[in-house]
């Protein structure tokens, strides 16, 4: 390296030179500097060019005999010598700008006071050398030689920037990363690289550095600036992002006055406004709309009822009026205010349409759950937009309600009071066929000649309540079996049939504890209840399997309390309820190549797994039961894989799952769904479509495999479906089963 410095050298410090020169230029140029750091690096840059141009010359002139050459061999050590201790002189003016600006000290370190003065010294002893020969002297060819004390002129550029590094390393965290680095590097590097020098005589890498760590000093203090600049702008950024905040929130607190000035005389409608606003963003979030957008319709939701007249005011948003205005018009455009339908529509007013609609259902005590799902699906490009009814009753699933609407669902209590019969019931207590066991202890309320007793009912309703009114009756699909004593009495009301066995007489220490044990296998229910005078079984045969069970515990002049529910890993299996009627079947039809399959419950059954190929077609009977009631109670397509071909089998992977109804619940966790679904002129009403599913019909699917692309297309009773899967995992094979939701299908064909 040392050899290809000495070959190149001139060369080198004349690329250093223009270099400089450079910084010099930039420098002059530049603004974001203060004024007189900006001045003190100038210099420094100066000096480091001086120094390297006239280090150039003494190689030039070393030897030459001519009065030029003794004059400018001279004059260039001079400079030299002397330059290398203003540099030391200058960087202290630098550091001292430093510490009184970034630093804030108002006293300069003794330290820096006494290295400009010994800097000073060494530019005076420069000034000696050049006419004692002190440092240097030139023989009588004009050569030149180190002197006697050439060590000294090190020791002020060795021992000056140590000096000067302790008194700024004690005020670094005033310092950024940026200019700390500079200052090490300044210091440090002339000093390594002189200690190489001593011993490497005839090049000037020392010199060569010094112009090198002077350009790195203009280089990180333009880092540090714009670091600072960086800095700065971020703070503007989060200042006008609390500012935003700010707004948003003086904004949302006018929303909200408003909205409450509307709600004042309506307590029924107190909350309203915003339960709407969170269900219209929630929507909006859900069919994939920009933040942005669901700020925006946040508060379109929230002020919708304030009136159009009073929004129009607010000129720097107009979509706040305009979704007033539009709000509540059907998506078919029959019997609208206004001459508009579909796309036509403003998308926030869509959406606020639908959100306005769940907050008033799912807040109606009245109407079930599925009865508000059931509505979403079959107004669905009549009454609302399809993509954002899609989006609501797809929360409604997942329920997302994001705390507001817990209407839908209650924990059974821990005590109840009962004066007059059945003045109070629990929540229903699901009977699955995993057992649940139940205890709670009992007191008269009354004196002891009127009559008192606990009893359970046993019923199905879609949000398990027990309802006594036509209206919510109706609404929640309630359906009592009957209810059950503890002194073995019973009503039998809509069961199938209902026995009561093994009465026995019982000896209870404590006269107020009382148990049931309950489960259930397909349709019959076994109950064993424990008062502290007797215990009996009951068995129940259900209307058909498909039906849940719930049981409420009630009773009259009685104190229920200490209610204690747990459910057992234990399970009825086929035998352990006798049982007391015949099964319901409706799949005695003719079987084609799959068995034939009957689903009770969602997803409660499949059939076999069938791979998908090239092409594949399935033809099939389908008909919805007797106890089907909603839209949905239908055929379901299940796309998946799994290494042993089962639905839910090891390693299963869902990729779509297609309702005949016109529903997708795709899994974009392994694929991707692209679904259309769309009503043809055969489609005469949802009415009719459910008439059709409970007398039955042909259904035919058909299949396209393309590399990861799956494509089904089918067309039932006026409802057009095709969907494409793109499949993301890698996996190559794919598999078709068919399920539902209290449907039977039969006479199963594959071509």
């Amino acid at each position: 390296m040392f050899n290809f410095i000495r070959l190149h050298q001139l060369n080198i410090m004349l690329a250093l030179c223009a270099f400089s020169t450079s910084m010099m230029v930039m420098l002059f140029i530049t603004r974001f500097l203060p004024k007189k750091r900006k001045w003190i690096i100038i210099n420094m840059e100066i000096i480091a060019t001086l120094l390297i141009f006239f280090d150039r010359l003494t190689y030039i002139y070393d030897g030459v005999t001519t009065a030029t050459g003794y004059i400018m061999l001279r004059l260039s050590n001079f400079i030299i010598f002397f330059m290398t201790s203003a540099i030391v002189f200058c960087f202290n003016f630098y550091l001292t700008d430093l510490l009184t600006n970034e630093g804030k000290l108002k006293i300069i370190p003794r330290r820096l006071r006494i290295t400009c003065f010994a800097s000073a010294i060494g530019m005076l002893l420069a000034i000696i050398a050049a006419f004692t020969g002190l440092y240097y002297y030139f023989d009588e060819n004009n050569v030149y030689h180190r002197g006697p004390a050439f060590f000294v002129c090190y020791i002020i550029p060795s021992v000056c920037p140590i000096i000067q590094f302790s008194a700024i390393f004690m005020h670094r965290k005033c310092f950024s990363k940026f200019i700390n680095t500079a200052i090490f590097l300044y210091t440090f590097l002339p000093i390594i690289i002189g200690l190489i020098q001593f011993f490497a005589y005839g090049i000037s890498i020392v010199n060569m550095s010094i112009v090198l760590v002077s350009v790195s000093l203009y280089f990180f203090t333009y880092l540090d600036i714009n670091d600072e600049v960086v800095r700065a702008h971020n703070v503007e950024i989060q200042g006008f992002k609390a500012e935003r905040e700010n707004m948003k929130r003086i904004f949302s607190q006018a929303a909200a006055s408003f909205a409450k000035l509307m709600e004042k005389n309506n307590r029924e409608q107190l909350g309203h406004s915003e339960r709407t606003a969170i269900m219209a963003k929630l929507i909006a979030q859900k069919a994939g709309r920009s933040p942005e957008d669901c700020e925006r319709v946040y508060y379109s939701a929230y002020l919708c009822d304030v009136g159009v007249e009073a929004l129009s005011c607010i000129k720097e948003y107009p979509f706040l009026s305009e979704t007033a205005l539009y709000v509540g018009e059907r998506y078919d455009g029959k019997g609208n205010k206004y001459s508009v339908k579909g796309e036509e529509i403003p998308e926030f007013a869509r959406i606020v349409t639908v959100a306005k609609d769940y907050e008033n259902m799912i807040n109606d005590t009245t109407l079930s759950k599925f009865f508000v799902r059931e509505v979403f699906i079959r107004e669905a490009g009549f009454k609302y937009d399809p993509v954002f009814s899609k989006a609501a009753y797809q929360l409604l699933d997942l329920g997302t309600n994001n705390g507001v609407f817990d209407k839908m669902s209650k924990k059974t209590e821990t005590e109840i009071l009962c004066h007059t019969y059945r003045e109070n019931v629990t929540t229903g207590i699901s009977v699955e066929q995993n057992i649940t066991e139940i205890s709670f202890d009992c007191e008269n309320i009354e004196n002891d000649k009127i009559f008192s007793a606990p009893s359970i009912i046993l019923f199905d309703s879609s949000d398990g309540q027990v309802y006594e009114t036509s209206k919510a009756i109706d609404a929640h699909k309630y359906l009592e079996y009957g209810e059950l004593w503890f002194d073995f009495h019973s009503i039998s009301t809509s069961a199938k049939n209902m026995e009561i066995r093994n009465i026995t007489e019982t000896d209870g220490d404590d006269n107020s504890s009382y148990k049931i044990i309950a489960g259930r296998f397909e349709d019959h229910l076994l109950i064993k209840m424990k008062s502290p005078q007797k215990s009996f079984e009951a068995i129940v045969a259900l209307p058909s399997e498909s039906k849940a069970a719930y049981i409420g515990i009630t009773g009259e002049n009685v104190h229920i309390s200490n209610i204690q529910i747990k459910k057992t890993e234990q399970k009825f299996e086929k035998n352990d309820i006798p049982r007391i009627t015949e099964k319901a079947t409706y799949i005695n039809r003719i079987e084609s190549d799959i068995p034939n399959v009957q689903i009770v419950n969602p997803l409660s059954k499949f059939t076999k797994g069938i791979e998908i190929k090239e092409q594949l077609k399935l033809y099939f009977h389908a008909q919805s039961l007797p106890d089907a009631n909603l839209v949905w109670h239908c055929p379901y397509i299940i796309l998946y894989y799994s290494d042993d071909k089962k639905i839910y089998g090891k390693n299963y992977r869902e990729y779509a799952m297609i309702k005949l109804d016109g529903e997708e619940n795709g899994s974009p966790k392994y694929a991707t769904n692209s679904f259309i679904m769309r009503r043809t002129e055969n489609f005469k009403s949802w009415d009719i479509w459910e008439e059709q599913n409970k007398a039955g019909y042909e259904c035919h699917i058909e299949f396209f495999k393309d590399g990861n692309e799956v494509t089904l297309q089918t067309q039932n009773k006026g409802i057009y479906i095709q969907n494409t899967t793109r499949i993301n995992d890698g996996n190559k094979e794919v598999f078709v089963a068919l399920s539902g939701d209290q449907v039977a299908i039969t006479d199963i064909r594959v071509r």
